[in-house]
């Protein structure tokens, strides 16, 4: 019972080029099973992930949103 994860991560610039902060996201699917069903697994881990996604976003907005407040 093989076992993989896979990790996606992007990072963007925040506020002015000048001020050099930048935010990162990261997504990491863990422990699929390579010997059940792909797609049933998947549609598990996308269901948690975009629950996850919406407080993480509603987190980084406000949080940039204070920086850029500081560098305004």
């Amino acid at each position: 019972m093989a076992k993989v994860s896979v990790k996606l991560g992007f990072t963007f610039r925040v506020g002015d080029l000048a001020t050099n902060q930048y935010g990162r996201v990261d997504l990491s699917v863990d422990q699929i099973d390579t010997e059940l069903p792909l797609d049933e697994q998947l549609e598990d881990s996308k269901r948690t992930a975009e629950g996850i996604w919406t407080f993480v976003k509603s987190q980084i907005d406000s949080q940039i949103d204070e920086v850029l407040d500081e560098n305004g």
